[in-house]
């Protein structure tokens, strides 16, 4: 599965509405897989291409991650939603890379009912992808819809998660701007590195709907 909602958000952003299947098409003319977007407010950057694994059962993931590596992705985007955290990590670890060639993202769906039960499912999901002593590149709750009392929740989580190093970037996913507002002032980190968003073209309605 083919992710370029990272690259998307700035530009429906820009927009102000989802683009339709001309603009996507144009957008895709000019990517490869060694496009890069700047993350706001760090030195960092992000893969504009990567590899999805929503709904790729444990026992094909880890083979479809080697052959994606093989064939030139240096982004992989999976999910604790996803249950296959694990067998992305190992194909990471199998691919013969350096980890600091491969991009890792994951998502937290669901607080934990305290920011520090929250930390530690995210630490779960870091062990999974680069072990004890690792890291992801970026680590995102992956929808609005637990609540604000839970979004604020996973988002302190997360912000321990980078202030450790744990989490090289932090975000959020499927994030109107007053869910956004509301973590304002609860960090150090504002904006939130990524609002990672999903596209289905055609799309009716806009982002300020959000």
């Amino acid at each position: 599965m083919l992710r370029v909602s990272t690259a998307l958000s700035r530009t429906c952003l820009r927009l102000n509405k989802y683009p339709n299947t001309a603009q996507l098409s144009t957008m895709a003319s000019k990517l490869s897989l060694e496009s890069t977007l700047p993350l706001p407010k760090t030195d960092l950057t992000i893969p504009r291409l990567g590899f999805g694994v929503y709904q790729s059962p444990a026992k094909q993931c880890e083979a479809s991650c080697t052959e994606a590596i093989k064939n030139g992705y240096r982004h992989i985007d999976t999910a604790q939603f996803y249950a296959n955290e694990a067998e992305v990590g190992a194909a990471v670890r199998n691919s013969g890379l350096k980890r600091s060639e491969i991009y890792l993202t994951t998502k937290i769906l669901g607080a934990g009912g305290s920011v520090e039960k929250s930390y530690q499912k995210c630490i779960e999901s870091v062990k999974k992808l680069d072990g004890q002593d690792g890291y992801v590149d970026l680590f995102l709750i992956h929808s609005p819809n637990a609540g604000a009392a839970a979004r604020e929740e996973m988002w302190q989580a997360l912000l321990r998660l980078h202030k450790e190093g744990k989490a090289k970037a932090i975000g959020v996913s499927n994030f109107g701007i007053g869910h956004i507002d509301r973590l304002k002032g609860l960090g150090d980190v504002w904006p939130p590195h990524v609002n990672q968003i999903e596209v289905s073209s055609p799309c009716p309605f806009q982002l300020q709907d959000l």
